[in-house]
């Protein structure tokens, strides 16, 4: 017998605990199709604008507006209402001429914060992998699933390191600007109980074998934290790069 699937539905008892959802109001919870983000980390697209953005009261209406290719993500169209969007992703409104980007708040969890219209033209993902592919080329892996893969005779391109971040232009994915992960440099926390805090990298520990990597971040108030490298999102140098708060 063949190994079983993941499940086609979702309640919404255990629904991420940011989805702006009632618990008991109803039973089901629409479950996000495969894609970049995983549930925990992603707002289905239909919810997004319903619940969040408050364009449409129902799903019959969210259907409709995503049928006439009304709402890109990352700069294309699409049409699924259980389309995952996440973390850094941009979220356009065609019709309304209004762009939003996934971005994590504190206590809130995900949200979609409203952009000026330059900003809706790129979007930062960070690095989580990097490989050397055939013919000498190195491949990097995007916290949102994007593969990049550039030549050997681009130096710079080559030198990125995983945690760094790039800023892609979207849908083009043209790589813009380049942000190392260093001391000095401007963090967003996107998991963890320090989740939506932001600052500058102050300091630097490297893991062991039984504790992970861990850098500490100082906020504009002057309160240093402490926050694992898994969770620190570079998003500037000396300030934030792009909008963070609504």
């Amino acid at each position: 017998m063949g190994s079983k699937g993941g499940l086609g539905h979702l309640k919404r008892l255990p629904a991420p605990w940011f989805w702006p959802i009632h618990r008991k109001e109803f039973a089901w919870a629409p479950k996000p199709s495969p894609g970049a983000h995983r549930t925990s980390l992603c707002l289905p697209l239909g919810l997004a604008l319903r619940d969040d953005l408050k364009v449409a009261s129902t799903r019959r209406e969210v259907a409709a507006i995503l049928a006439g290719g009304k709402v890109k993500v990352d700069g294309r169209s699409r049409p699924d209402k259980n389309y995952p969007v996440g973390i850094m992703d941009v979220v356009e409104l065609t019709d309304a001429n209004l762009s939003y980007r996934v971005l994590p708040a504190e206590r809130k969890g995900l949200t979609l914060v409203r952009i000026p219209k330059d900003e809706a033209k790129f979007k930062l993902c960070k690095i989580l992998r990097k490989n050397n592919a055939p013919k000498g080329q190195v491949q990097y892996g995007l916290h949102d699933g994007r593969s990049l893969t550039v030549q050997p005779t681009d130096a710079e391109a080559a030198s990125y390191s995983t945690n760094d971040t790039l800023r892609l232009s979207v849908p083009t994915q043209k790589v813009l600007g380049h942000l190392k992960f260093e001391k000095g440099n401007f963090a967003l926390v996107v998991a963890g109980r320090n989740l939506g805090k932001s600052g500058k990298i102050v300091e630097f520990q490297r893991g062991t074998a039984t504790r992970p990597a861990t850098v500490t971040i100082e906020d504009s108030a002057g309160t240093k934290f402490d926050t694992m490298v898994e969770y620190t999102f570079v998003v500037g140098t000396d300030k934030p790069s792009i909008k963070l708060e609504a």
